[in-house]
């Protein structure tokens, strides 16, 4: 079978968007408790696999402030959303201040809020980079950790300061 979707799984999808939407918007006081991909991994058909998933987040004012890519997202419970190749980027004020997630796969668990990935990660940013074996991070308190030959490079800190030093300082 091809990785196209037939018209029927595209059917089934829609209806259980359509239906979790509603759900969704009829449970108002359970939405504040989650939020974010919680609530979209609520209108995913369990066992389904979607294909090139983009799920944006916005902020208060309507602002795009996340992005989240993957080319597979299968919920595999009432719980848990599996993604492959995935990419997050967080947006800042600045492009220089946004940063950029890259995950082989990740489970994110929508009542605790954890996205947790055991494989090699990366996050980089324009001045920085770091990368470790396995990245857990709580959308609730937005604090993250990584373990495991856990590796920093601080590229050019002058991009954000904005202070530029000269490549060889003058000697006294």
């Amino acid at each position: 079978m091809s990785h196209l979707v037939s018209y029927r799984s595209w059917r089934v999808v829609l209806y259980g968007l359509t239906a979790a939407a509603v759900t969704t918007l009829l449970l108002s006081e359970e939405k504040q408790k989650s939020g974010g991909m919680s609530d979209f991994g609520k209108m995913v058909p369990e066992g389904l696999i979607n294909r090139g998933v983009i799920i944006p987040s916005f902020d208060k004012e309507g602002k795009k402030s996340s992005e989240l890519r993957a080319e597979t997202l299968t919920r595999i419970d009432d719980d848990r959303l599996l993604a492959e190749k995935v990419t997050i980027d967080l947006y800042a004020e600045t492009p220089e201040k946004t940063l950029h997630v890259d995950l082989k796969s990740a489970v994110h668990h929508m009542t605790d809020q954890l996205l947790r990935s055991g494989e090699r990660s990366v996050i980089t940013r324009s001045d920085f980079e770091t990368s470790g074996d396995s990245l857990v991070f709580d959308a609730a308190t937005s604090i993250g950790s990584m373990k495991g030959r856990v590796r920093t490079l601080i590229f050019d800190t002058g991009t954000l300061s904005a202070k530029k030093e000269p490549a060889n300082p003058p000697k006294k």
